[in-house]
């Protein structure tokens, strides 16, 4: 039995699937994996409840005798056998003769003698792949069959011996170790690297660890290079099979046992990182590569099986560099061929990534141009820009002077966020374009110009145009995806007010849908950032929101937060939270943003800085509200922007404006608005808000009157409600309470129907008493106009310091429609003592019944805290208990911090 050596990586977890052998057990592995030592470490954990009998097998051992005369001096050496037992005797004492081994009778005589013994022991037959004749194997699966259950047999090989085994595995009598098990983890490893004084950082540990997977040998190559003063980055960069060691260890002990032709089709196969069956044949010429790989893979550890796809294998890290290594070596041009052949495969299988980078490494330059030409648009769709940016670099000059790979670098360029570069490659695809275009370039320029506004191409199809390759033939499925989602951005960004965009929001989801199923993860993240702005224009706050979130999601899943549609999801994800009074959320998103949009195109950061400042204003940061919002105009300059972008500029600049007394200012706003848009419902609301300023009601009324009888369209949801709540006050303040209080209603309805609720937080002492009359009764508290007066409170004259703490507590209650013994057992306190309190609140509030303290704790400001302003109207089963929400939403606002 070998001696342990001192620095051995001691495997408990091994050692005790090792205990579980009760008849024979198999260690099966390829060189270097430790096979003996942990029969060795096994073995000597056992002493001294067992005795161990240790046989290294070499190719002597085919000689049956030499193989008996081996076990039979194992196991005599073994203390547990005393001195008279037949084992050591021999049958009547005489001794044993070896002349009759190898017959049927000899191993019979041993089994009997095994039988006898008191103690049990165990065989241990090592380097079993030694064995190879008829006899010897015969006389092991003899032994296997024939020996008493107190002698188990451990067996260590290579390979899988060909002793029947098989038979075993059904009655649970064979325990197995494998490559799988024996390979050391990563914790394994790392000690394995500290006993030989070898200290290495996570990172560099986990690139050692892939290097080698887990192999021990290659890990004590590595351990015995790496000294005190060795520059451990360079030595990993270059650690591989072609070391010289470990090229000497990997040729003698691994790969000189393997068939020539098994050999060389692993040689021809290591230029791949995985290899299907179909191109392990198309690589090596054999139709039998299939067969070859599938029977290494069972016998050894070079190869192993890859991925979901069946009959997909990967050369082991090290073998794969020695082969590579040796490929270079036989011929210059051999390697070249072979990546020519793979990347014509790969490109075939519709794996355009893996295409791109054999022909990148074929050094063809004609290749890599015909590659990137048939796989630039598929790997655009599926967000892999970066790597298409690099095969273009490799390109070289050829890019140039090609208006194709010039718009595809164009566009790889701008989903990097590199927008700069981006409108280089166009314009330098601009003056290459041909006077007569085939129709694939034309559709690339199309998309160029429609998805990307890289308007330097300028020879794309016009938004209302046919589609520039009819025939369909030409382009494929991922191009006329894509080619989709660009005519359906020009058609939002060039539509008219009152154009209908329900066609567009179709066209979208189908897209969303193929791209969802297909994989094509960036066109998703395109789909939806534009679906999302579809249905902002259809003013359906709730489907805006869902594409926004799903977009933002993605783009920060995959790491494509500087890409344009990521940036325009952000713009609407925050104007969402805008509709829905959350400026904290919509702030926090586009300043997050910004620092990414320095290189965007200008109507991009210009909807940015118009939601940063909205935002601001809706704070009560009018000033740097105001000062953002002016910022943005002067960003956008002469640019063309999208319509709710501009309308959202236009009236929070005006709002800032007026509230800090900047009329000039605000009428500025509404001009420059009119200005860029021509009629617009933003426009006639500004100019009745301006005339209600002015003192000129009647006009304001009429303007009005024009926008919420549906004559004018508008770019933005919130429009016409603001519009009616306007409509209200006018009517309050002349007396015709019941004008005001169908204009409240109608503001209601809309806002439900939207799910807008920004409009009423900043409605006025005007609006709010009617508001609270209306919607402060206890059937409603806790619906959209219940949440409308919460975020619309107001002053509270001073009442709440009238209230104590505990009657405040049982006021927020009191719309919830929870009987006084209810509010008494939330609030823990006698239905006595709710009583005495309900009746010291009337008295406070000057009131005489539940409902009237209700409306007047709205009218007041007194509810502001019953439900927080985010909260969503609660669905069937959601608790309403307005002091568990209450309480819900202040630990979310300590929360928030700490989440931000």
């Amino acid at each position: 039995m070998p001696r342990l050596p001192a620095d051995t990586v001691r495997r408990p977890l091994l050692r005790r699937e090792l205990d579980k052998i009760c008849d024979v057990g198999l260690v099966c592995a390829p060189a270097g994996y430790g096979k003996t030592l942990l029969l060795a470490e096994w073995a000597e954990a056992a002493r001294p409840e067992r005795d161990t009998a240790w046989v290294h097998l070499d190719s002597d051992d085919n000689d049956p005798r030499l193989f008996w005369s081996a076990v039979l001096a194992a196991l005599a050496r073994c203390p547990a056998i005393p001195a008279t037992s037949v084992v050591r005797t021999g049958p009547g004492g005489r001794g044993w003769d070896l002349s009759a081994a190898g017959r049927p009778e000899f191993g019979a005589d041993v089994a009997v003698a095994l039988a006898e013994l008191d103690r049990p022991v165990c065989l241990v037959l090592d380097d079993l792949q030694q064995l190879h004749s008829p006899e010897a194997l015969h006389d092991v699966a003899m032994l296997l069959r024939n020996r008493p259950r107190t002698v188990p047999v451990a067996l260590g090989s290579r390979t899988d011996p060909p002793i029947g085994l098989q038979r075993l595995r059904p009655e649970g009598r064979l325990r197995e170790l494998r490559t799988d098990r024996l390979r050391l983890d990563r914790d394994e490893a790392e000690v394995l690297l500290h006993s030989a004084g070898v200290r290495l950082r996570p990172d560099q540990l986990e690139r050692l660890y892939r290097q080698t997977e887990g192999w021990p040998v290659g890990l004590r190559f590595a351990a015995t290079a790496l000294g005190p003063a060795t520059d451990v980055e360079g030595f990993l960069s270059r650690f591989s099979g072609a070391e010289r060691a470990v090229a000497d260890y990997l040729v003698g002990e691994v790969l000189d046992g393997l068939p020539h032709a098994a050999v060389d089709l692993l040689r021809r196969t290591s230029i791949c990182d995985e290899i299907p069956t179909a191109l392990a044949v198309e690589l090596s010429g054999r139709e039998d590569a299939g067969h070859v790989l599938g029977d290494l893979e069972s016998r050894s550890a070079l190869v192993r099986r890859h991925g979901r796809r069946p009959g997909t294998y990967r050369l082991q890290p090290l073998v794969r560099s020695l082969l590579l290594a040796e490929l270079h070596q036989r011929s210059a041009h051999g390697p070249v061929a072979l990546h020519v052949a793979a990347a014509r495969w790969w490109l075939e299988g519709d794996h355009p990534l893996t295409a791109l980078k054999h022909a990148a490494q074929a050094e063809d330059a004609t290749l890599l141009v015909e590659v990137i030409a048939r796989a630039a648009i598929p790997l655009l769709v599926r967000g892999q820009h970066k790597q298409l940016r690099h095969a273009l670099r490799s390109a070289g000059g050829v890019v140039a002077a090609d208006p194709w790979l010039s718009l595809a670098e164009a566009l790889a360029a701008d989903q990097s966020g590199d927008r700069p570069a981006a409108v280089t490659a166009a314009r330098r695809a601009r003056r290459r374009w041909p006077t007569d275009p085939p129709a694939v370039l034309t559709a690339l320029g199309t998309i160029a110009d429609q998805l990307y506004g890289l308007t330097s191409v300028g020879q794309g199809a016009g938004p209302g145009d046919e589609d520039p390759c009819p025939s369909g033939v030409l382009l494929g499925p991922e191009a006329e995806a894509l080619l989709q989602v660009a005519h359906c951005a020009a058609r939002l960004r060039d539509r008219r007010v009152d154009d209908d965009v329900r066609g567009v929001r179709r066209v979208l989801d189908d897209v969303v849908a193929s791209a969802r199923d297909a994989g094509w993860d960036h066109l998703l993240l395109q789909s939806h950032t534009t679906a999302a702005a579809a249905a902002a224009a259809d003013h359906d706050v709730r489907a805006m929101r869902e594409h926004a979130t799903h977009a933002h999601a993605l783009a920060t899943a995959r790491g494509w937060t500087t890409s344009p549609a990521a940036l325009r999801a952000v713009v609407v994800l925050a104007h969402a939270a805008l509709l829905a009074a959350d400026p904290d959320q919509a702030l926090g998103l586009v300043r997050e943003a910004l620092p990414r949009a320095e290189t965007a195109e200008p109507r991009l950061r210009f909807a940015l800085l118009a939601v940063c400042g909205a935002a601001a204003t809706d704070l009560g940061d009018h000033r740097g509200g105001l000062s953002t919002l002016q910022q943005a105009r002067v960003v956008l300059g002469d640019h063309e922007a999208g319509l709710a972008d501009l309308a959202l500029a236009a009236t929070a600049e005006f709002d800032a404006a007026v509230r800090l007394g900047h009329h000039t200012a605000a009428r500025a706003g509404l001009s420059w608005l009119a200005g860029r848009c021509g009629s617009t419902g933003e426009i006639l609301l500004l100019r009745a808000r301006s005339d209600v300023i002015g003192g000129r009601t009647e006009q304001a009324r009429l303007t009005l009157q024009r926008l919420v009888d549906g004559a004018t369209p508008t770019a933005l949801p919130s429009t016409i409600v603001e519009a009616q709540l306007l409509c209200c006050e006018l009517a309050v303040r002349a007396g015709d309470r019941f004008a005001a209080g169908r204009a409240l209603r109608d503001a209601v309805g809309m806002a439900e129907a939207h799910d807008v609720v920004r409009p009423f937080v900043h409605v006025g002492p005007v609006v709010r008493p009617l508001l609270a009359q209306q919607y402060g009764s206890l059937e409603v508290a806790h619906t959209l106009p219940g949440r409308a007066l919460v975020l619309a409170a107001g002053d509270s004259d001073g009442l709440d310091a009238v209230l104590s703490n505990r009657e405040q507590d049982v006021l927020e209650l009191l719309p919830s429609l929870l009987s006084l013994e209810e509010i008494a057992a939330d609030l823990r306190v006698s239905v006595n003592t709710v009583k005495t309190h309900v009746r010291s609140i009337y008295a406070k509030l000057g009131v005489g019944s539940r409902r009237d303290a209700v409306v007047v704790g709205y009218e007041h400001g007194l509810m502001h805290r019953t439900l927080s302003p985010t909260l969503p109207t609660p669905t069937a089963g959601a608790s309403t208990n307005p002091l568990a929400l209450r309480r819900a939403g202040s630990a979310l606002r300590e929360l928030a911090p700490l989440a931000r």
